[in-house]
Order: structure tokens, then C-alpha cells, then sequence
């Protein structure tokens, strides 16, 4: 299981969030008024730029009949404009669009780098007000009449898709399509299953979808010639000690791979515990890190993973092989960089998690090898509060040096 320690509220976070909400003269606690000059739908409003820019397709349907009607009302952290957070006590809760979804209560959501990016850089956001969040661990409130996998009172864990407001994780209720939501392995919490949705799911997909790894369970019953050289092919991550990459490297190693895990002196440990071989950064020169990953592996990484960002893609490509064909994932974007005619970029879009029901596979996958005691959890970090502490939460993370700690926030009121 994973180790916790939680944080509660210190009274200089309070009083910059009293001050923060004088500045911003937000006093409007209904919440409706907000909506009365909204666009009609999300599928009629052009959303500001960003890397996916699929519609969820949903269907309406006045036949549909659901277990029952849904509260009118509910509470949600929605960003009211530009850069603007509000809390509101009667934000309008999220309404069934077709028979195949799941309704479940938040207890606990994982917060992530991208839920303050999209706010501070103004992207992902299709309207105002809109309600983000990608991960959360809840119970099932209710159930469209087509679910046959879950039903009330379940204990589960979802990835949701920003295009859906209904499907933003900072609200006491989310609408998800049943496809997106897994149960949560047993005698695991509500904190620590909300780390799963974004890290642990990106992960997995990252490995078995886009790096044609392949799952454990596929590759049970197959005989030894069909696999690939497991002994002579490495993966790299770059950016190790992260909670993706923590995930990443238990993964490919229970898939048969060797990995290379680039990682701070610091959580060095860290990532050879969970079966990594470490190359440290600290005071090096980029030539002297590359030099000792090839040290290690010589020409036989074939898979790459970069969890820094676009300047450090480089990085990562100079200690891939150069006879091999090389899959390559840089998950902190890429910009423009000359690529070698053996290496293939895939560009990881965990909508598809969403928009593609045949993903269920994954998460499935996921939730056995958790089950099965065969990926430990990072160390979880709560923050008790609920909702009116995930401003605090998105602070300290973009404050970064979590160390490997994974930043949940509880439901629970304190």
C-alpha cells in the first residue's frame, strides 16, 4: 500500500486565500448567475487552443430512464474567467446524456500539473465557468439503465476528459461513461486510488498502447521466440522519480524490460527500489549523463520515455539506439527537433482513454497488477479540506519538489 502523510490547512494559506478572494471581489455563492450569459453547449463553443481537440460524442435520449433523478445542485471549484477560481455552494449538477453513464460522489482527487497549466496558460478550458480536475476515487451515486458493471454504492476510480464539464474532477459529483470507471482494488483508500487516473493510467497506456509493450497478460501461454529480446532491450525514463515515471518503471519492468531511470541524487533510492537502474543529473553535464546511460545499456535502448519537458527531448534521443528501431514518448510535449530515421515519436493522448471504450482494457490491466501486489503505490501526500483546498494543493505542486509524492486532496470537510 501506499504510505500517507497529510497536511492540513496552515494559517498563512488561509489568509492568502481570504486575500486572494477580496482581490478578486468573488462573492457570488449561488453559482447560477455565472451561467446566464454561458454558450449553449461545449460542442458549440470553439475551445482555446490545445493539444486534443476532440468533442466526446454523447447522445441525448428522452427514453433513457435512470435509477432516479439527481439533486438540482451541488458544490464545485469552477474557474469563473480568465485565470479566476470561485467556489460555488449551487453550482448546477451534472444530468445524465445517455443511459451508459456513471454518477459518482467525490471523496477524494488527484491533482495534477496540468489542472494548474491549464489555468495559469489559458488552454483546455472550452468556456467559462468550467469545472477542471482529471482523476478521482468516489462512490457510485447512481447509474444510466444500460450500466451493468457498477451500480450504487460501489467504490471506484475514474479518468475523465476535459471537453465534459460534467466530467471536471472539483465538484461533489461527476458523470462519467461506465467504460472510464474501474473499482478500486481491495483494502486500497479513496486517497490512494485517486492517483491512478492520470499517472498510473498514462503509464500503462503510455507503455502498452503507444511503446508496444506487452501487458503481462498477454503474454502468458506464448512461447519465448514470439516475445522480444527482453535481455537485450532497455527503456529509459527520463524524469524517473516523477509519480508517472515511478509507475512507468514497475510496469515495464513486470513487462520484461531493463530501465534506465534518470532521477535526482536525492530519489535516486527511490527509483532503484522499484527495479531501476539509476543515472543521476545532479552537477553533470547533459554529455556526461548520456554517457553514463550508454555506459549501461550501449545500443539496445528501444524505448523512451521523457517526463522533463521539450527542452530535455534532446537529451533523451542522444541515448537512444542509433541501429534499432526506437519507439519514443515524450510526455512534457516536444517541440520542433530533427529526429533520426529509427526513432518514432508517438504523441500520447490519453483522451483516446475516453473517446475509444476499448481502453477499458488498460485500466483493467492496471487494477489487476495493483490487485495482484505487483505495482507499489507512490507515497501519497492528503490534504484535508475538500474543496476549498485545492487552490492550496495547486500551489504547493506548482511550487514543485514533491520528491516523488503524490498530491491528493480528501473530501473530507475538516
Amino acid at each position: 500500500m501506499a504510505s500517507l502523510f497529510v497536511c492540513m490547512k496552515p494559517a498563512f494559506w488561509a489568509s492568502r486565500r481570504r486575500q486572494a478572494r477580496q482581490n478578486a471581489d468573488l462573492k457570488v455563492l449561488d453559482g447560477l448567475s455565472l451561467y446566464e450569459n454561458r454558450p449553449p453547449t461545449p460542442a458549440s463553443t470553439k475551445p482555446t487552443p490545445c493539444a486534443t481537440t476532440n468533442d466526446i460524442s454523447t447522445v441525448s435520449s428522452s427514453n433513457t430512464v435512470f435509477e432516479s433523478e439527481e439533486a438540482s445542485t451541488h458544490r464545485a471549484l469552477v474557474i469563473a474567467s480568465k485565470r479566476q477560481y470561485a467556489l460555488l455552494e449551487l453550482h448546477p449538477s451534472p444530468k445524465f446524456e445517455n443511459d451508459t453513464e456513471v454518477m459518482v460522489r467525490n471523496h477524494a482527487v488527484g491533482l495534477n500539473p496540468i489542472d494548474w497549466k491549464s489555468v495559469d496558460y489559458n488552454f483546455c478550458l472550452p468556456a467559462f465557468p468550467w469545472v477542471t480536475g482529471r482523476e478521482m476515487a468516489g462512490v457510485v451515486e447512481k447509474v444510466g439503465s444500460r450500466v451493468t458493471e457498477f451500480k450504487k454504492g460501489d467504490r471506484v476510480w475514474t479518468s475523465t476528459y476535459y471537453r465534459d464539464v460534467r466530467a471536471g474532477c472539483f465538484q461533489e459529483l461527476v458523470m462519467v461513461p461506465q467504460h472510464t470507471v474501474s473499482p478500486i482494488p481491495n483494502n486500497m483508500t479513496f486517497e490512494a486510488a485517486a492517483c491512478l487516473g492520470v499517472a498510473g493510467l498514462t503509464a500503462a497506456m503510455t507503455l502498452w498502447k503507444w511503446l508496444n509493450v506487452l501487458m503481462p497478460s498477454a503474454c502468458l501461454g506464448m512461447p519465448q521466440q514470439s516475445l522480444f529480446d527482453r535481455d537485450q532491450e532497455y527503456l529509459l525514463v527520463w524524469g524517473g522519480s516523477t509519480v508517472t515515471g515511478q509507475f512507468a518503471i514497475q510496469i515495464a519492468v513486470r513487462c520484461g524490460l531493463k530501465v534506465i531511470a534518470v532521477t535526482s541524487e536525492k530519489t535516486k533510492g527511490l527509483a532503484e527500489a522499484l527495479g531501476a537502474e539509476v543515472v543521476t543529473r545532479d552537477s553533470k553535464a547533459v554529455n556526461e549523463i548520456v554517457g553514463e546511460i550508454l555506459a549501461i545499456a550501449g545500443d539496445r535502448i528501444t524505448k523512451a520515455i521523457d517526463l522533463v519537458g521539450d527542452k530535455n527531448t534532446v537529451n533523451s534521443l542522444m541515448a537512444v539506439s542509433k541501429s534499432r528501431q526506437v519507439d519514443f514518448a515524450p510526455l512534457a510535449m516536444m517541440g520542433k527537433h530533427s529526429v533520426m530515421e529509427n526513432v518514432t515519436v508517438h504523441t500520447v493522448e490519453m483522451k483516446r482513454f475516453v473517446l475509444d471504450e476499448k481502453s477499458s482494457v488498460y485500466s483493467k490491466e492496471l487494477n489487476r497488477m495493483i490487485q495482484d501486489g505487483l505495482i507499489r503505490l507512490p507515497e501519497i501526500q492528503i490534504l484535508v479540506g475538500g474543496l476549498s483546498v485545492i487552490e492550496e494543493g495547486l500551489e504547493l505542486l506548482k511550487r514543485g519538489d514533491m520528491n516523488g509524492r503524490k498530491l491528493v486532496v480528501s473530501m473530507a470537510e475538516k
